[in-house]
């Protein structure tokens, strides 16, 4: 007679728990195993529509997150209703990235450790070549760059599409339901292929 009373209690403390986001949470520290007063920036350019709503698809629309950016971690929810990333910036205009495991195919941790890092802007470009920094700062990428450029001005592409980076081409949203392929020889993009129409 008690169990059938504690059964519904239990049930409805985990729904709560769900609901309040009071799951474990991922932590920038242990993603990036910061040390103490390790700063934290993007990784690459972050783009947006809504900086409260940022699809971690990293839809290339609206505005960015420069590559670089000097970040401070906020907090991660888990919840019924997705997973959550909170930072800022240091002017203090604050972002949300809506995170779905299903898009990535890797855990809230990884993503956070490959979308963040200990590196400043001047080491993320270090390597790259004078001709192409201003291209990777206006989130573009043309024919003859290559990979290493690629991911700093677009980011990884969404597992969803290109589920090995050792593919060929990879393929990246331009819009909610518009994509572009990036198409490489060895390491160098050869093409880029827009099939969407307007």
């Amino acid at each position: 007679m008690r169990l059938v009373k504690i059964v519904p209690a239990l049930v409805c403390a985990a729904a709560a728990a769900l609901l309040c986001g009071c799951s474990e949470p991922a932590v920038f520290a242990e993603a990036l195993q910061l040390k103490q007063g390790d700063k934290v920036y993007t990784n690459y350019n972050i783009w947006y529509t809504d900086p409260d709503d940022i699809s971690c698809l990293n839809i290339q629309e609206g505005s960015f997150i420069p590559v670089g950016t000097e970040i401070e971690p906020m907090y991660t929810r888990s919840s019924i209703f997705g997973d959550r990333i909170y930072f800022k910036d240091t002017a203090g205009r604050e972002y949300s990235i809506s995170f779905d495991v299903g898009h990535r195919m890797v855990p809230m941790r990884d993503y956070i450790a490959y979308t963040f890092t200990t590196k400043n802007r001047t080491e993320l470009l270090k390597d790259v070549p004078e001709v192409i920094r201003p291209r990777v700062l206006r989130g573009e990428v043309v024919p003859g760059m290559n990979q290493a450029q690629v991911l700093l001005a677009y980011g990884p592409p969404p597992a969803i599409r290109t589920p090995d980076l050792r593919n060929e081409s990879w393929i990246y949203w331009i819009g909610r339901d518009k994509t572009v392929r990036l198409v490489f020889r060895g390491d160098k993009v050869r093409n880029i292929i827009n099939i969407n129409r307007d």
